[in-house]
């Protein structure tokens, strides 16, 4: 093989090697990473919804010519609060599971009676 040639073959092995799909454990890392800026996300909304909930009921005791009004909105808020967190604890669930597994385990049943109960541990968590 030529000089030119050799280098040629060379300058395509390195593409190869730049252009390679992820490996597994890259694709799982970058998954976990998406996984935690959703549940960070999450429990951000989760967090607004709840002060705002907090502002409307402060504002319902104020006035009572938007009382009912208020009142309504700040309900309708805490439950998204309480969506949101719920979400976020399912993501986090999730984010546990596949944390430290290596990647060629096969994949837990997140639904199986093993698995943690989400609404059991908002419950337990004081959140809702």
């Amino acid at each position: 093989m030529t000089n030119k040639k050799r280098d040629q073959h060379d300058q395509r092995d390195e593409r190869t090697d730049a252009e390679a799909p992820p490996s597994a454990d890259e694709r799982l890392r970058g998954l976990l990473a998406a996984l935690t800026q959703l549940q960070q996300y999450l429990d951000e909304r989760g967090s607004h919804t709840y002060e705002l909930a907090q502002r409307f009921m402060a504002n319902a005791k104020r006035d009572p010519s938007t009382r009912a009004y208020d009142e309504r909105q700040a309900t309708m808020l805490e439950y998204q609060h309480y969506i949101w967190k719920e979400i976020a604890g399912r993501v986090g669930q999730i984010r546990a599971i596949y944390d430290d597994a290596p990647v060629d385990a096969p994949a837990p049943d997140v639904d199986s009676p093993a698995a943690p109960d989400a609404s059991a541990e908002a419950t337990d968590a004081g959140e809702g």
